[in-house]
């Protein structure tokens, strides 16, 4: 999502005032070859939903400096009330090339056609895409649930789930015939580890924001007046970050609360390496009150299950100090996380206090209360790395300590919930782990009330029963 109630109003005058100035314009139809430049940054901007007048905006910000010899601004743009279009933006004028009717921009396929429409019409040696639109990181709708993905179309209620980024941005490149060499999302939440994962593949860097995003987003002239074609993929994500902070730090943009980061999206494979490393560490112990301690320090964002990484490694560090292989794979995240991590600024609203200053460029899932969320479990992220088994573990440590203390008391509805989930699964790891705690509290520490044993006794039989049944 995009932060816009604090300004909607502010904004609406301006831009009426402003839009004939900058009002779009058709363009004349040429057999001209099109000419290679350096850079094409095209931006599917979908601002069919309550973003209509920022969608507008930030076009005419692209046209106070727009093309030129070197670089190519395209945008194609489907608004609230009307059709889409392709634009070419040029300094001081917005030139509509096509019109495209209404589109379902929430389907990642109009995002491959746009680029095979770039590809063919404004060719260039290298590519920055940006999508631009509300987010919300991984998430997939639940009845439950708020929606979480990107780029949300309001007419089809439709939008790109985190899975299909793979395979857009995949096709993307393919129909580019070559990776995409920045992908930039003005979006919410996007900068978290499982977005970077479903890109990285076909991406080299990825620029996007840890917490919401103000409804101006991207400073869009800040960012093209200090492009520079000669910029290497690499300093232009950096230039990115630090045009965009610079803006709500009093600049163009006035004074407000922001997070921007780049990632080279080559050191996600070895982000990941480390994580799976910390993961097993993790699953080998008895950690789960540890990690919920150290989340409940971590900076969290709109969505507080989604934390910043380094953020809580640095919480997590001094309460496992007797660990050495555990501070062994913190220290391993730390460094891979990084060295990915090209660039990261944060900015205040009030000069005096920054609530982001200890977020650091990425953010993962990470429920303080260790509840995981099925659909996370069908991320590519969850399929192919040992997180979302670190946070089943966890989980079921939790459960556990609690259906323990509950039995130690003559509190046996955590055992009967292990009976009911092991009769459905007999390999289930709660159920397993809650046998091992219980037959030792139970027979060797004898802390179960003598009034309540024989009712322990037949409850834990039958939990061992359950666990053989199949």
């Amino acid at each position: 999502m995009r932060k816009v109630s604090s300004i909607i109003a502010a904004t609406a005058l301006m831009i009426s005032v402003s839009a004939a100035s900058f009002a779009a314009t058709p363009a004349k139809k040429t057999a001209k070859k099109a000419v290679v430049k350096d850079w094409t940054f095209a931006v599917f901007l979908n601002a069919d939903n309550n973003l209509d007048r920022f969608g507008v905006e930030d076009q005419e910000e692209m046209a106070r400096v727009g093309s030129n010899e070197n670089i190519n601004v395209v945008t194609l743009i489907d608004r609230e009330r009307g059709p889409a279009q392709i634009n070419y933006i040029e300094k001081g004028k917005i030139k509509k090339i096509k019109d495209m009717g209404e589109l379902d921009m929430g389907d990642y396929k109009e995002l491959v056609k746009f680029c095979k429409f770039i590809k063919e019409n404004y060719p260039a040696k290298h590519y920055m895409i940006g999508i631009w639109n509300h987010g919300s990181g991984w998430k997939a709708k639940t009845d439950k649930s708020v929606v979480r993905g990107v780029s949300y179309d309001d007419s089809s209620n439709n939008h790109i789930t985190t899975n299909e980024l793979t395979i857009a941005t995949k096709l993307c490149a393919e129909a580019l015939g070559q990776k995409i060499d920045i992908i930039n999302m003005d979006c919410c939440l996007m900068g978290m580890v499982e977005v970077a994962y479903a890109i990285k593949d076909h991406c080299n860097y990825f620029v996007g924001s840890e917490e919401v995003e103000a409804g101006k987003g991207t400073p869009y002239d800040d960012v093209l007046k200090g492009w520079k074609p000669s910029m290497s993929s690499k300093e232009l994500a950096s230039h990115w970050v630090d045009a965009y902070a610079k803006s709500y730090q009093g600049g163009s943009q006035g004074r407000d609360d922001s997070t921007q980061s780049a990632i080279d999206l080559s050191k996600i494979d070895a982000l990941v390496d480390a994580l799976n490393g910390f993961s097993k560490a993790i699953m080998s112990g008895n950690y789960a009150e540890k990690v919920m301690s150290a989340v409940e320090k971590t900076v969290k964002f709109e969505y507080p299950e989604n934390i910043d990484l380094l953020h809580f490694m640095k919480n997590f560090k001094p309460l496992v100090t007797g660990d050495s292989s555990v501070t062994t794979a913190i220290s391993k995240v730390e460094a891979a996380a990084k060295a990915a991590i090209i660039n990261n600024k944060t900015t205040a609203r009030m000069a005096s206090y920054n609530r982001y200053k200890d977020a650091e460029g990425i953010a993962i899932y990470l429920p303080q209360r260790l509840t995981v969320e099925s659909k996370y479990l069908d991320l590519g992220f969850s399929k192919n790395s040992m997180w979302d088994d670190m946070l089943l573990t966890l989980r079921s440590q939790r459960d556990v300590k609690v259906a323990v203390d509950g039995a130690c008391k003559g509190d046996f509805k955590g055992i009967k919930s292990a009976i009911s989930e092991a009769k459905k699964n007999p390999r289930s790891q709660y159920a397993r782990m809650l046998v091992r705690e219980l037959n030792y509290v139970a027979y060797t520490e004898k802390k179960i009330p003598a009034k309540d044993q024989a009712e322990f006794d037949r409850l834990f039989k039958n939990l061992k029963g359950a666990m053989q049944a199949r």
